[in-house]
Formats: C-alpha cells, sequence, structure tokens
C-alpha cells in the first residue's frame, strides 16, 4: 500500500470539485432518440432535457454518487442509482424507455429501478456497472458475479463458467457490441465457456441482459442461457486515462475522442505474479495480458459505425508439485491465445425502426504438452494438443414497429468456422505388477483383500512383470471446415391492454453434420395489477456438438446430429416497491439426443478402446422452483436473496433409468447485501481528511473516505453427486465398475462468505477508488473433488480458502 499512501500525502484534498453527466435517451423498442425526456439529479435542484438527437448534459455537477430519475409522457419512469460524478470528468449515462403497458385512470405512475430487457418474459436480470463494483468478491468479473442468481452455478472457485439450471459447460451464449465471443476468458478450455479470469474490461461496459432461460429467437447454437454485454462508447468531450493495480495484476486505460463524429477506448493489461512471487520457488504461476479496444463512428445522426477487439495472452508452467489443488495435472505446459476483432454498423432508417449488421473474426490457439520427469531431468512428453479454431461471423437484425401494438423483428446469421486440430498421445502398453514384501521374494499378482491383509501399513515392492494389450498410438492432424447459417423472426403483440404477446421462430443449418432445425418460441405476459404480472415463456433450444467432437479420433463424427432441449417456464412478478422486487418462477427442461460416448452402452469400465466413439442418444431432465427478491440501491443499501430447489437427472444408458447429473446440488442459496456511507454528508469529516491522521491511515480499509461501501455475500451449495472409483492393484489404475450406479455419492455442502470493503476519495483533478475483496471469509473447507493417485490413495482437493485481493484505481 505504499504507493496508496504516496498519493494520499502528495495530493492535496479539494472540497467543492465537479464532474459532468451525458448521456443518450432512446425508445427501447426503436432505438430513435427521445426529444424533451426530463433528467433530474434527485435530491439537487439540477435537470436538463434532452435535444433533438436525445442527447442531454449536465454540467458543474458536484463529485459523488447520485440517482438519476428520467420521465416523458408516454413512456416508463426510470431511477438510475449509484452513478458516480468524477472530478473534471464526464460520466456517460444511457437510457433506453418502455412505453407504457397499463394506462388511464387510476394507474399511479411510478418510477422503477429495473430496467427492461429487450423481448425478456422470464428469467432474466440487468446489471449496469456500479452493481458490477460493488459485487462482493466478483473482483470485478461479470461471470461471477451472475452466479447470484437463483440456479446459476459454476464449475468450481477455479472456473467462471456459467452453468444454469442442471445444465453443463459450454451452454451460455456470450455476445457483446452484437458480436459473438466464443471465449471471453484467459485461460480457456475448448468445449467450455469459462476459465478463471475474464478478459473483459468491466470499465468499459454499460450494462449486461442475461436470459437464465427460456431466451427469445435472436439467439441460437446454445442451449441454457445467454449473456449479452453492451459496451459503452468512449468519451467524446474530452480525454481520459484510468490506472488500475491489484494483487494479480496492474492495467491502463485510455479513451477520448478521435474527432468530432468518434471516440475510442482502449486498454491493456498484465498480470505480475511471475514477478512478485517466482523467487518464492513456487509453480503454477500465471501469466497472461488482456487488451481491448472500441471505436465509435457517427456517420450521420441515424448511422454509425463500431470496431470492437478482444483479445488475450495466456501461459502456465506446472511441475513437480504434488498438490490436489492442480487435480492431476502436475507436468503441464500450457499457453494460448485468444482475439475477437468485428465491426457493427447501425441505421436508424426509419422512425418506426433500425437496421445493424456485424461482421468479425475470432481465433484461438491452444497449446498444451503433459509430460513425466525422468530422473536426468528430462521431459517424457506423452500427450500434446496443438490446436486453433477460427470463424468468420455475420450476423444482421431489423426491428420494426408496424402499429403501436405490433412489433416485428427479424435476422439472418452464417459463420465459416476452420479447424487445425494437432492432437497426439504416446503409444503406452498397460503394464501388470507383482508385490512382494521383500527383494528375493517372486512377485504374485493380488487382489484387494490381499493388499489389505497382506501389504496395507507394510513396506513392500512391486515390480512388473508382464504387458497386456496397447492403446492405438492417437495421433491426427485435422483441417476441417464448414459453415453454419440461420435466421430468426419475433413478433412482440399487445393485442390488449394487460397483455403482452411474444412469438418467434428460428432456424439453423449446419454443413458439417447436414442437420438443419427450426426452434419455436413463446412469451406471455398478464398485467394483474401495476404491480403484479404472471409471466410465461417456452420454446425448443438446440446446439450443435463442440468442435473436439466433430473431430473425434474415431467413429463416424458427420453422423451425429445437434441436440436440444424444450423449456418451459411459469412464474410471477410482484413489486413491493419500486426498488424491490420478488420474482416466483417454476423451469422444466428436457434434452435430447445429447452427445455421448457409445462406449457407455457395453463397455466392461475399464475397456478405453473404443471410448472416442460418439454417438447422439443421450436423455435428461431439470425440474426446479427458484425465489429471487432483489432490492437496487436506494437510501444507502441495496440487497438481495435468491433460493433454488431443483432436481438434474440424465438417462443411464445401461439401465435406461435416471441418476443424478454432474451438477445437481438440488438447493442453491445467496444472499448478497451493501451499505454505502458518504462521510461528507457530515461536518466533522471535512475537517477531518486534512488531518494529519487522514494522510496517515487513509489506506487502511476501515478508515473513513469521502464515499464509502462495505458489501457481503453468503453462498450455500448443496453436495455435488459423484461415482468412487476403484482402484487395481495389479495395473496400478483407477477404474468404475461398469455396474455401479452413477453420482450415488455426495460431496460434503459448499459454504462461503464473502467480503467486500470499498473507499472512494475525491480529488481537485482526479478519483481514487480502493477496494479490498476477501473471499472465503471464514476460511471454510469446501470440497471439489477426490484425486485419485498411483498409489492407490485419494486425497480431497479442496475449492478456494481464504484469499484477499486488494487493489487501486485512479482516474484522472
Amino acid at each position: 500500500m505504499k504507493i496508496y499512501l504516496t498519493l494520499l500525502l502528495l495530493i492535496e484534498l479539494l472540497v467543492g470539485s465537479t464532474g459532468s453527466l451525458s448521456g443518450h435517451i432512446r425508445d427501447a423498442s426503436t432505438h430513435q432518440p427521445l426529444i424533451g425526456v426530463n433528467v433530474m439529479v434527485k435530491g439537487t435542484s439540477m435537470g436538463a432535457a434532452t435535444d433533438q438527437f436525445g442527447n442531454f448534459i449536465l454540467n458543474d455537477v458536484p463529485v459523488g454518487s447520485y440517482t438519476i430519475y428520467v420521465s416523458m409522457i408516454g413512456y416508463k419512469s426510470v431511477n438510475r442509482s449509484n452513478v458516480h460524478v468524477v472530478p473534471k470528468r464526464t460520466t456517460t449515462i444511457n437510457f433506453s424507455l418502455n412505453q407504457s403497458v397499463l394506462e388511464g385512470d387510476g394507474v399511479e405512475v411510478t418510477a422503477t429501478y429495473f430496467e427492461n430487457m429487450k423481448d425478456a418474459v422470464t428469467s432474466s436480470r440487468t446489471v449496469d456497472i456500479e452493481e458490477i463494483r460493488s459485487d462482493p468478491v466478483g473482483s470485478y468479473d461479470i461471470m461471477t458475479m451472475m452466479q447470484a442468481l437463483p440456479s446459476v452455478v459454476s464449475g468450481s472457485d477455479q472456473s467462471n463458467e456459467i452453468i444454469v439450471r442442471g445444465g453443463s459447460h459450454g451452454e451460455n451464449l456470450f455476445v457483446m457490441d452484437f458480436l459473438e465471443i466464443p471465449y471471453p476468458n484467459h485461460y480457456p478450455e475448448q468445449g467450455k465457456g469459462g476459465g478463471p479470469i475474464t478478459m473483459v474490461d468491466t470499465e468499459f461496459i454499460e450494462r449486461i441482459d442475461f436470459y437464465a432461460g427460456a431466451f427469445p429467437a435472436r439467439y441460437g447454437e446454445k442451449l441454457s442461457s445467454v449473456m449479452d454485454v453492451t459496451l459503452r462508447e468512449g468519451n467524446n468531450h474530452s480525454h481520459h486515462q484510468q490506472m488500475d493495480i491489484n494483487m494479480a495484476g496492474f492495467g491502463f486505460t485510455f479513451e477520448g475522442p478521435l474527432s468530432p463524429k468518434s471516440s475510442y477506448f482502449y486498454s491493456l493489461k498484465r498480470s505480475f505474479l511471475d514477478f512478485v512471487i517466482s523467487s518464492t520457488g513456487m509453480q503454477a504461476i500465471p501469466e497472461y495480458w488482456s487488451s481491448q479496444g472500441k471505436i465509435a463512428y457517427h456517420l450521420s445522426p441515424t448511422q454509425k459505425i463500431y470496431i470492437n477487439f478482444i483479445g488475450g495472452i495466456d501461459k502456465i508452467n506446472i511441475e513437480g508439485e504434488d498438490n490436489p489443488q492442480l487435480r492431476g495435472a502436475e507436468n503441464v505446459d500450457y499457453s494460448s491465445w485468444q482475439t475477437t476483432l468485428g465491426v457493427t454498423y447501425k441505421n436508424l432508417f426509419s422512425k418506426k425502426g433500425y437496421f445493424q449488421s456485424s461482421i468479425g473474426r475470432s481465433l484461438v490457439h491452444l497449446n498444451t504438452n503433459v509430460y513425466e520427469l525422468n530422473d536426468n531431468p528430462t521431459r517424457n512428453y506423452y500427450y500434446r494438443n496443438n490446436d486453433l479454431e477460427s470463424d468468420y461471423s455475420f450476423r444482421s437484425e431489423v426491428v420494426y414497429k408496424l402499429f403501436d401494438n405490433v412489433e416485428i423483428s427479424s435476422g439472418l446469421s452464417a459463420k465459416h468456422v476452420e479447424l487445425d486440430f494437432d492432437n497426439w498421445y504416446k503409444n503406452n502398453p498397460t503394464y501388470i505388477y507383482g508385490y512382494s514384501l521383500s527383494e528375493s521374494e517372486i512377485p504374485q499378482l493380488i487382489t484387494k483383500v490381499k493388499f489389505d491383509t497382506t501389504y496395507f501399513g507394510k513396506q513392500y515392492f512391486y515390480t512388473i512383470i508382464d504387458s497386456v494389450g496397447t492403446l492405438d498410438t492417437l495421433k491426427t492432424n485435422a483441417l476441417l471446415e464448414y459453415n453454419k447459417v440461420g435466421g430468426f423472426f419475433h413478433f412482440n403483440l399487445n393485442p390488449l391492454q394487460k397483455v403482452e404477446i411474444s412469438i418467434g421462430g428460428r432456424f439453423d443449418y449446419m454443413t458439417f453434420t447436414d442437420e438443419s432445425d427450426f426452434s419455436p418460441r413463446f412469451g406471455f405476459k398478464y398485467h394483474l395489477s401495476p404491480i403484479w404480472k404472471f409471466n410465461f415463456s417456452a420454446g425448443r433450444y438446440f446446439q450443435a456438438p463442440f468442435n473436439t467432437q466433430l473431430n473425434s479420433m474415431r467413429g463416424t463424427p458427420s453422423e451425429l446430429t445437434n441436440y436440444f432441449t424444450d423449456q418451459m417456464v411459469g412464474g410471477f412478478e410482484y413489486f413491493l416497491s419500486s426498488d424491490t422486487r420478488l420474482t416466483l418462477e417454476y423451469y422444466v427442461k428436457e434434452y435430447a439426443d445429447m452427445v455421448t460416448f457409445e462406449m457407455l452402452t457395453d463397455s466392461d469400465g475399464r475397456d478405453s478402446l473404443n471410448w472416442y466413439n460418439r454417438v447422439n442418444g443421450g436423455q435428461g431432465r431439470s425440474r426446479g422452483l427458484e425465489i429471487y427478491l432483489q432490492k437496487k440501491y436506494s437510501n444507502n443499501w441495496y440487497g438481495s436473496f435468491s433460493w433454488a430447489h431443483s432436481i438434474s437427472e440424465g438417462v443411464d444408458p445401461r439401465t435406461k433409468e435416471y441418476y443424478p447429473w454432474d451438477f445437481d446440488y438440488r438447493d442453491v442459496m445467496n444472499l448478497v447485501g451493501g451499505y454505502k456511507i458518504r462521510y461528507t454528508d457530515f461536518d466533522w469529516y471535512n475537517s477531518y481528511k486534512n488531518s494529519w491522521i487522514a494522510k496517515a491511515f487513509s489506506w487502511l480499509p476501515f478508515m473513513p473516505s469521502d464515499e464509502y461501501e462495505i458489501s457481503i455475500k453468503y453462498r450455500y451449495m448443496g453436495g455435488r453427486p459423484y461415482t468412487p472409483e476403484q482402484y487395481d492393484h495389479n495395473t496400478r489404475d483407477w477404474y468404475s465398475d461398469a455396474d455401479v450406479p452413477w453420482n450415488t455419492y455426495r460431496y460434503d455442502h459448499y459454504s462461503r462468505i464473502d467480503l467486500m470493503l470499498q473507499q472512494r476519495f475525491h480529488f481537485e483533478k482526479m478519483n481514487l477508488v480502493s477496494f479490498w475483496n476477501i473471499g472465503n471469509v471464514l476460511n471454510k473447507s469446501n470440497p471439489w473433488e477426490y484425486i485419485y493417485k498411483e498409489d492407490g490413495t485419494k486425497e480431497m482437493s479442496w475449492q478456494y480458502k481464504t484469499f484477499p485481493v486488494g487493489g487501486l484505481i485512479l482516474e484522472f
């Protein structure tokens, strides 16, 4: 914290610093600018109205955090809370207003803190930048933050993978500024959408729309959920910089105008754990870079172009650490780089609609080498994975309001995928070992009972006495190409004053599997009163096999088909007040034609010769009840409570009976709360902050600051199911018996408390934010999975224990 203390001592605090607020307000349906919208800074007399282009600006706003209230006749009024005004900078805040559904006598118009998502009927949430900043131990990770929603879990503490409503890895679609981002995280894995650290710079985010199921027809190719990220534009009034530093790394952000019609932002970040702890002798130190940028150019008041870029470089070496936390990967060289570049064009071609289109290119290169260490020491490599995935994408969409109560949208998409796979696995025989109590004794084969009664707890010797069979050398150098095309239509109807109906459909075709699919979608809302709603949505959702499955090294991947889920969600939505909403939902998901291994139907559990053959035919189901209570930030505090009880099961192909899926936690609960103290509202604070005590000790996390925020999160999940493995002493290998039911055992439950402390200091020309995130405050031992060792013992791999993450953000 020496840097922090130096800043506090060198920079003079000044009362009365000001900044600016600017933004754009549009119709949520047609995206047309709204003229004459009233914009008020609550708690002050400051206000403005939007001009002919829907823009507004407020200058000389005292620094601090405010609630912004916007209203216009015929539209739902909105409160946006916790908006920060920074000294000598312009804070941008944009709004999309929805037309009022309920009008007439007796209907009281109240400004809500909840903003609707386009075409969303059920299972949705909108998040802005300030909510991300306040998330306890999200560490500004937008994917981790979504795990506070009911029925949203991750693979583990080490991954921010989004797994929704009993689903699995790789079922979440990630979209950013109308571009699909296949790998938005550092250290990506094929067939998965998560990673330990996100690459997306949260400072550039305007809003996030998250659909936890039954999403509209404009989204496709994923089964369970959608995260749609909208980025803001760079500041078009003046140039600004930002520096952030924390225990994991450091970064710089730049933004400003390029011309009167264009703006930019750019960030560059790097980890520095390799600098800090490499001298300690620790292995498995991650090293990563990330960068992101955007250029916005306004061709005219109705036309603009976006250019977006995001990329990352990752590297890690794990060697010689006998540590179960590494989950069995003892000697691994891993490196990767991934990037997405795209251009988006948007045209407000009519007062009743708009058109947008994008083209993009995404690449990911994954290089993994696994080896054993010999006595020399030299590396004995036995596995290599050197894969390059690339795609060119096109997407377009038109939205048009035919009548006041009828809106139609449709679109097209296309993707060309190129895969360059280089995989190799060393040909090793299966060795047979004999055991003896002395070197002179003849080694002999043993049973588990014999080992337990004769050898357990004693010094013994094991020797190779034979080898049987060999696994074919697996070597693949494959160049694959295929195309995807799709299209959708969607109608929003208001046939009656209290009724909203959504009807849509989606068509997708893939050349590699030669499969075409049609996905119907339906949504219904009924306004029981201004504060009560009944919501229902349903649809079919298809997903193509992963690229690694299409590149099966054995079998007939061309015969694989897309798998799908049928989903239904129904529930009630109730507003306890303008800032508090309660939702109750029940959902059903039915899985069919899932990709599975052919060997599961006729293997003895230890036969690995055919395990690469993949077929369709997997089935499953998931159903659950969810409660979500959320209070948006107002009156200095916010909070949420979510609880979900669900059952997620698959069909065992051996017995045709249901068994618990891997992420069948049964009960998941989250409790989040936060409180903000504005010390600048207290007379004593103005004297305190100029005192020597403040300058000497303000870096301590519990000391007062201009604005001080504390938030806490509690998370509980039931025990995760697993199938125990058996050890064969003669082959010194673990296996599962073919006739053992799957996932009949469960690990202990998961329970964790996280704490976040955030301080804001306002200076004359800059703003300083310091934060402390403390994960797992009580140091709870939460199990992840057993690690089965070569010597026949097993050890638990634990999730993260207590881990503090502190950092600074300097805005100037």
